[in-house]
């Protein structure tokens, strides 16, 4: 009797202990998103490169504008057959994306949103996400004196394709700095590397972004090249309608 109140003892520490690191990597996951929010709006300019052998065989310039932590707007800018094509998350995470030559705003498939966008290895989801903590369940893996690691399953109702994501996040700025993607198999498939932090105000964030197929090898870059904070963008910047608008 002795012997099984000592494990049930033990077990219930355990249990305690592993509630309280799900706890706590949940909290570190709305912080990460939290970082987002410490300004209202936030505007950045960037190029898309997207290199096969290590040579760049298509690049695309493209504006990313966000407010909060749901709305997102992505517009490419060059060259002329992508122009104006864009990517939008709403206020309700739902995705869509504007295709110029067909002049029609469709909704992104859950099926779809993983695909490669136009060619490169940023999917749609990647390009118009921002939050994480909503959609996704976080579990410590380990962290160290630099960065936590955190696996992310989907929440019920998340729209994506994939079984796990593991993210590190750093402590310093207590953002993401790489994430590897799990299909459906929980094989993995992508990853994703940011560095080269800088200062934009009071929001820091990598000048380049770099993800790998790992699948094919082929390999596509976002490196930043301007940043803007507090212009004043209004909820009706991030709806279906603006989305037709080259503004």
């Amino acid at each position: 009797m002795r012997a099984q109140i000592i494990l049930a003892a033990a077990l219930t520490v355990l249990a305690f202990a592993a509630g309280a690191l799900a706890d706590e990597a949940q909290d570190i996951l709305v912080k990460t998103d939290a970082t987002l929010t410490k300004v209202k709006d936030q505007t950045y300019q960037a190029e898309l490169k997207v290199l096969k052998d290590g040579k760049v065989v298509k690049s695309m310039n493209f504006t990313a504008k966000l407010k909060g932590l749901h709305m997102k707007l992505v517009r490419f800018t060059a060259p002329g057959d992508v122009k104006d094509m864009t990517v939008l998350t709403t206020v309700d995470d739902a995705m869509y994306v504007y295709i110029p030559s067909f002049q029609r705003v469709r909704r992104v498939a859950a099926h779809v949103r993983n695909a490669g966008f136009m060619g490169t290895d940023f999917s749609p989801e990647e390009l118009g996400s921002a939050a994480l903590s909503v959609g996704w369940n976080a579990k410590m893996v380990s962290q160290d004196n630099d960065k936590w690691v955190l696996d992310l399953t989907p929440k019920p109702g998340t729209e994506t394709t994939c079984s796990k994501m593991r993210v590190e996040v750093l402590k310093k700025v207590t953002s993401v700095a790489s994430i590897t993607y799990f299909d459906g198999q929980g094989k993995a498939v992508k990853t994703q590397i940011r560095e080269g932090w800088k200062n934009f105000g009071a929001v820091t964030i990598p000048a380049r972004i770099v993800v790998t197929d790992l699948r094919t090898g082929s390999r596509s870059e976002i490196v930043f090249t301007g940043a803007t904070v507090n212009t004043g963008l209004s909820d009706d910047a991030f709806t279906k309608r603006a989305i037709l608008r080259a503004d």
